[in-house]
């Protein structure tokens, strides 16, 4: 007998129930640790921070969530700043930064960032849509920036099920060559640009149905009255094989500002 029988269809409720009642702030997915398998890209991007923040003086995160990524990194700069667009995450991004020395503002509508001209060090976007320019006019010379953002290819089985097409992003994520253009035309030289493929695992329908409650691009308009039939063949597909397999798409660059740093900085 399979879990998705009619004998047993309150599992299937209940999951779906929890779900909608389940908290969610900021990017915390805590809650579903067990339940989701989540995969990660060929590089290390803490390693990758951790040196280059070893010796700087300035940071800055743009769109920092909860300020959970930026709360786990073990150093930052006696000057670091973050940035965030979603604004029921901004009051919980200051309680947990704040007692860090962390600044937190709200990102402009035109990705405007408001902080001074060349006063970064390194600045990092993870998953956050940014404006080229204003990277580049805000760090300093010989300042880094790193970027890793969620692909062109993210959950293309996601969204053909759901019959929605992926959000368009800001930035040119279809593919890395078009990223790296991006950035080259804004007058940044890339070091490094690196794109990686991997599959992540849901292990029961609700962890999906609480995913896309939380993630409201991914599927506009998402509810679970109004997607029940395709989260029942979801449940029915987790129950014939174990779960529910997607292939994640990231990409990473880190690139410089040319220039001559002052003496003395």
């Amino acid at each position: 007998m399979t879990a998705d029988s009619p004998s047993r269809p309150h599992e299937f409720d209940a999951l779906l129930r929890d779900a909608e009642e389940m908290p969610f702030q900021g990017w915390d997915f805590d809650a579903l640790r067990d339940r989701w398998q989540r995969g990660d890209p060929d590089w290390d991007l803490r390693k990758i921070l951790r040196e280059l923040l070893r010796g700087a003086s300035s940071f800055l995160d743009l769109g920092t969530g909860g300020g959970e990524f930026l709360s786990s990194l073990p150093y930052l700069p006696k000057h670091t700043v973050a940035t965030e667009g979603y604004e029921p995450n901004i009051p919980v991004a200051r309680r947990r930064l704040g007692p860090l020395g962390v600044k937190v503002i709200p990102v402009q509508p035109d990705h405007r960032i408001d902080v001074p001209s060349e006063s970064m060090e390194v600045v990092l976007s993870r998953h956050e849509s940014f404006d080229p320019t204003e990277v580049a006019r805000v760090l300093r010379p010989l300042g880094t920036f790193v970027t890793q953002q969620v692909g062109g290819r993210n959950y293309e089985e996601l969204h053909r099920r759901f019959g929605v097409p992926p959000e368009p992003g800001v930035n040119r994520v279809d593919s890395l060559a078009a990223f790296a253009s991006e950035l080259s035309s804004a007058g940044l030289v890339v070091v490094s640009a690196k794109e990686s493929l991997f599959p992540e695992r849901f292990l029961d329908v609700g962890a999906v149905a609480y995913f896309l409650r939380a993630a409201p691009w991914e599927v506009p308009g998402f509810s679970v009255d109004r997607y029940r039939p395709v989260l029942q063949e979801i449940h029915s597909e987790i129950s014939r094989r174990g779960s529910w397999e997607l292939l994640a798409h990231r990409l990473l660059v880190v690139a410089r500002k040319p220039g001559v740093r002052p003496p003395g900085t």
